[in-house]
């Protein structure tokens, strides 16, 4: 990997497509964005020069540097916004994850967070699955490295983390996935497991933790009713969200209900997924004190 970094041309940024049509309006469309943002553009390529250790994920993947020039996160992004909030990402993410996470994490795509029941595992990712929705992400997978969830997040001025997305699996085997996940965390669905680790993780970097509303999410297109498979609202609102300031605003603490309360055939149950929470929050400390 090099240490000094340029910008993308269209061919580095685009990947090839047969159709011609399609690969002239996407050059056509490359070129107006890259005159459009062409300040936000010089922004971004002066910052990663000044601090290289972030280039080798544009390199290895150079259509991540798409997301400049047209979305990030959040669809209400101006340019402005949107290039203050990438780099602010950045210089967030060395500031809650240290070094030696950043170190391990952008050579290697990712890092073990957590060994969870029945060979899960909780890794802390580069985000493969689409830029426009950040470059960081959390994810489960099983024993056979087999993608059970996932939600790719940014950290946001001055002090928030920002869920932008959250995706189950997109296997003929996807419901027997989520499933087995269920089951082996002791009746906690993957989508929520995924929340208790975003609020451990604010708890422990002591930042608000705020989640995309749905039409604001990246993917979302009012006449395209296939890119967004649910309602974003109704899941914050399950997760006990509150809409303000323009973010769903989840609480931090993770509710647990006194055993006492629960009925007794199910008491073992909630005492082992209570005791996966703590050994759960104790890792994350350990991983990022």
């Amino acid at each position: 990997m090099s240490s000094s970094f340029s910008f993308p041309d269209f061919k580095t940024l685009q990947p090839y497509d047969k159709r011609f049509l399609k690969r002239l309006r996407s050059r056509l469309r490359y070129y107006f964005y890259r005159v459009l943002c062409y300040k936000e553009c010089h922004q971004f390529t002066l910052f990663l020069n000044q601090d290289p250790k972030w280039i080798p994920i544009f390199e290895k993947v150079p259509y991540r540097c798409n997301a400049v020039l047209r979305k990030y996160c959040d669809n209400r992004f101006s340019k402005k916004v949107r290039i203050q909030s990438i780099l602010a990402n950045f210089q967030l993410a060395e500031k809650f994850l240290g070094n030696e996470r950043l170190e391990t994490l952008i050579r290697e795509d990712r890092v073990l967070l957590a060994e969870l029941p029945d060979g899960l595992k909780l890794y802390l990712n580069i985000n493969a699955i689409d830029p426009f929705e950040g470059f960081l992400s959390i994810n489960i997978k099983n024993e056979n490295d087999e993608n059970v969830y996932d939600a790719s997040f940014s950290f946001l001025t001055p002090n928030k983390l920002l869920i932008a997305s959250i995706q189950g699996p997109n296997e003929a085997n996807s419901q027997q996935l989520v499933k087995s996940a269920t089951k082996s965390l002791y009746g906690i669905r993957p989508m929520f497991m995924i929340v208790n680790v975003f609020k451990l993780l604010c708890q422990l970097f002591a930042c608000e933790l705020v989640a995309i509303p749905h039409k604001n999410q990246a993917k979302y297109r009012w006449n395209d009713y296939n890119r967004l498979l649910f309602n974003y609202d109704d899941f914050w609102k399950e997760n006990n969200g509150i809409a303000e300031n323009g973010y769903w605003t989840l609480p931090l603490e993770i509710e647990r209900k006194p055993l006492e309360d629960i009925q007794s055939k199910k008491r073992s149950m909630y005492r082992k997924r209570y005791e996966m929470l703590d050994e759960l929050e104790t890792d994350l400390n350990t991983i990022f004190s």
